[in-house]
Order: C-alpha cells, then structure tokens, then sequence
C-alpha cells in the first residue's frame, strides 16, 4: 500500500520519489523469520489482529483499525451495484493491502475463490503470509508498474486509498492493473476529488489532518484551486494526490468505462468503478 505514514527507510538511499520497496528490518544485514506464529488478539472472525505498528495510522484502538469491515461491505456493495455479482471461482485482488485491513472481511468469500494481497512494504507482508495465509495469498511489490500475475486473471481489484498516493506513474499503473483485470470484471478504486477537499476544508473530524494544513497554506494549491486537473503534495509514496473528477474520467476513458462514481464511499475519498475497454 502507498501508505498515508511510513516510518522505514526506502531500499535504496535516495529520495522519497524514487523509492523501489520498504524492505524488512532495513538497518540489518540478516533477519529471521519465527515459523511459529505469537499469541496474538483475534477479530469476531478468528483471525489475528496485526500490532498497532501495522496499522498504518488506521485508528488507535482494534475496535477503530476493524472499522476495515465497514469499508469492505460499502466496496463490495457497490461492486455489485454496478452489475458484478461476486462468484465461485472469482479471483480477488487487493491492491496495496497493508496487514489486511481490508482483506480479512473477504474471508466468507476464502473457500470458493482465490484471494490475493499486494503491497510494497515487505514487514506487512511478512505478517500478512505469516498470521492470514491461509485463507489468503500474498506478496510483496514494488513501485515500478509491474504485478506478478497472468493477463485477465482477476475478476475483482480494489485499492482503498493507493491511488491517493502515487503520482507520477499513475497511468503506468492503471494501465497494469487493466491487464491484469478480467473483460468482465470491476477494478474499484478511491481518489481525493473536490468533494474529498471539501470534507477535509469543512468536516471536523478532519480538522487535525496534516491535508488541512496543506489546503490552507499551499500556495500552490491557493494559485490553482479553481483549476486544476491533477495536485500533488509530497513526492512518490509518500505523496498526497488530488483529482478533478472531470479531468480523471476523461484521463481514463480510452482504456476503461467508468460505471458509476460514489462520494465519501473511503471516508472522505470517492470511490470510482472501472470496468476495462
């Protein structure tokens, strides 16, 4: 996941933009992985709860980091309100997965379909592999545009707040993740629109949010509020990403069809469903 914090070292000694991956325990030359698994708290569905250091910055309590399960339950909602019915035999991926937020609610789905999680930091994915597989699969990824899985082999791909975090090579991925998505199938994915602006600039529950600070002091963001396609703050991973939602369909619609758009569908993110061209 293109995480809203990341606290590691990139792999390689460069700037942020040109981070390739987050490697596990950067600062040493030789790691071990346990093969037996720690006493850990469990969710109402019997799977273990990653430690608050994985958590991305997704609440402070367990009860606040599970609130994933509402955010599951909206996607697929409007998954299957675009005309997609979930199936035996579908192939699920969750694009930027952290330690499963997200993916463990899909686990009623585990015993008929295959379920795959990426994400670029490898410490996540340690966990992931180590506390949620089975009932699912995953790997670690990188920056570069690139995933390890055949033409059209997934019927669904959702990215709950990556797309808020990639800049320059956000059509490369795009473009990817329509390879690997099935004629048939929904990539699902949520961005900051206008809308998002406004629920941070208005909403209080946000009022603490280092994007409020960047809305109220940008210059940059001040100069073209009224007109702007596409704003960035920061650089790679750690980037923050605002779409016009005009500027993005019409960036899209050569490759894919968008079905339909839902506001505050991930918090005060918009969530938009593509279906490939």
């Amino acid at each position: 996941m293109f995480s809203k914090k990341t606290k590691v070292k990139p792999a390689r000694d460069i700037n942020e933009s040109k981070v390739i991956y987050f490697p596990y325990k950067p600062h040493v030359t030789e790691y071990v992985i346990p093969k037996n698994r720690m006493k850990t708290e469990m969710c109402e569905q019997g799977l273990p709860i990653p430690p608050k250091d994985l958590w991305l910055g997704y609440g402070n309590s367990p009860e606040e980091y599970l609130w994933g399960k509402l955010q599951t339950k909206v996607m697929i909602d409007i998954v299957e309100g675009s005309g997609y019915k979930l199936k035996e035999g579908n192939r699920i991926l969750d694009f930027g997965c952290g330690a499963g937020r997200m993916i463990r609610w899909l686990k009623y789905l585990s015993d008929t379909c295959e379920i795959w999680g990426t994400d670029i930091q490898s410490e996540h994915i340690y966990w992931a592999n180590q506390y949620l597989k089975p009932p699912f699969n995953f790997a670690t990824t990188t920056t570069v545009p690139h995933l390890p899985f055949e033409d059209r082999y997934f019927n669904l791909i959702y990215a709950g707040s990556v797309f808020t975090h990639i800049d320059d090579l956000a059509d490369a991925w795009l473009l990817e993740l329509r390879r690997i998505l099935n004629p048939d199938g929904r990539l699902f994915i949520t961005l900051h629109d206008q809308n998002s602006i406004v629920q941070i600039e208005t909403n209080e529950v946000y009022k603490s949010m280092r994007l409020k600070k960047f809305l109220n002091e940008s210059k940059l963001y001040k100069d073209n509020k009224e007109n702007f396609g596409m704003i960035v703050e920061g650089r790679g991973p750690a980037s923050q990403v605002f779409y016009d939602s005009d500027f993005f369909i019409n960036s899209v619609k050569t490759i894919f069809e968008v079905l339909s758009v839902h506001k505050e569908a991930y918090g005060f993110q918009t969530a938009y469903v593509l279906k490939r061209k």
